[in-house]
């Protein structure tokens, strides 16, 4: 057997596989080179030789699956859509993924953001490294004081809208903080909210409730616009509005409006409708929105997430075993 790997992959996870196969790795982010071509991709997989194909951001289709001899594939993704499932399934490849990858990765940026908006800390240092707060006498030091001091995350009640494994990783941090958490998502059971020391309540009644409003949903048709206007005039004034998930669950235009009007005191925005966002985008030049281009799971340690989650699963299946994160498990009641 020969594995391809176009994703990142940690080290560790090469040398697991070799105890199995020879591997060619060429990450993506090194070739800076994503597959959109089933027939280049294709082409690429036949000169290597490859039975084993781990992938990240490449589109394995028809084009792919049809002109190739795959008996594995694993996709470093938490959403594996750049696959085939249908016509993986039919040929009987098992597909392999990696959900939550960036879990904690999202969580912690996510919480990182509710702080620094809580304390102004952007605001702060920005202020001072530009010579813009300046003290020279107890007025101006008292002024700052009451101006930028903020409030604590303990003291307030933080919304969370998605309560999938980003949600709960966010409910699991706030405890330590003594935040009051409620959640908002009609898939989960109840016990899994208790669990988490998570109120589960409706989406209205999140809204009115909340100080801090943060977004884990994913970007499905029954998500898309889900807080629009009309819900972000639900929220008590100068309630802060978090988005690391996907722009569309977000009214953009709403959003705007609400934040130069202070029905929004401050937003943390991960996603946007145009990606990658430029520094002329309209929430990067607002003074009250922290941006960052869609980084919310780019840790290094994302990549070992991965890499072990893949690694696991292409080893329970060669022993015959049934691996813990695969999109289609019917495929496993077919003979080898």
């Amino acid at each position: 057997m020969k594995a391809l790997i176009t994703a990142s992959f940690h080290p560790s996870g090469i040398e697991r596989l070799r105890h199995y196969m020879d591997v060619e790795l060429d990450d993506w982010r090194v070739s800076k080179r994503i597959y959109f071509d089933g027939q280049q991709f294709a082409a690429r997989i036949r000169e290597v030789g490859a039975d084993v194909l781990i992938v990240e951001a490449d589109l394995v289709h028809d084009e792919v699956l049809d002109h190739c001899q795959l008996k594995i594939i694993g996709c470093c993704r938490g959403d594996p859509i750049n696959i085939g499932i249908d016509k993986a399934t039919q040929l009987g490849i098992p597909v392999l993924f990696a959900p939550a990858r960036n879990a904690d990765a999202v969580a912690d940026l996510t919480v990182g953001y509710m702080l620094a908006l809580a304390r102004h800390i952007f605001t702060v240092n920005t202020l001072l490294k530009t010579g813009q707060m300046q003290f020279q006498s107890t007025k101006d030091y008292l002024s700052v004081y009451e101006l930028y001091g903020g409030f604590e995350l303990g003291g307030v009640t933080v919304g969370i809208v998605g309560f999938g494994a980003i949600g709960r990783a966010v409910a699991r941090r706030l405890s330590g903080f003594g935040s009051t958490v409620v959640a908002y998502d009609p898939h989960v059971a109840a016990d899994v909210f208790a669990a988490h020391q998570t109120q589960s309540v409706g989406l209205e009644e999140l809204l009115q409730r909340c100080d801090i409003l943060t977004v884990h949903c994913p970007d499905l048709p029954e998500t898309q616009g889900l807080i629009g206007a009309q819900q972000i005039r639900m929220l008590k004034r100068g309630t802060l509005v978090l988005n690391l998930a996907r722009a569309a669950i977000v009214d953009e235009d709403a959003l705007y409006e609400a934040l130069q009007d202070g029905q929004v005191g401050g937003a943390a925005l991960d996603v946007f409708r145009d990606e990658p966002v430029q520094s002329t985008n309209r929430f990067v030049k607002l003074p009250n929105v922290l941006a960052s281009p869609h980084l919310g799971g780019a840790t290094r340690d994302v990549v070992r997430h991965q890499t072990d989650m893949v690694v696991d699963g292409i080893e329970a299946y060669l022993r015959g075993e049934r691996p813990k994160h695969i999109v289609n498990p019917s495929v496993l009641e077919r003979p080898r």
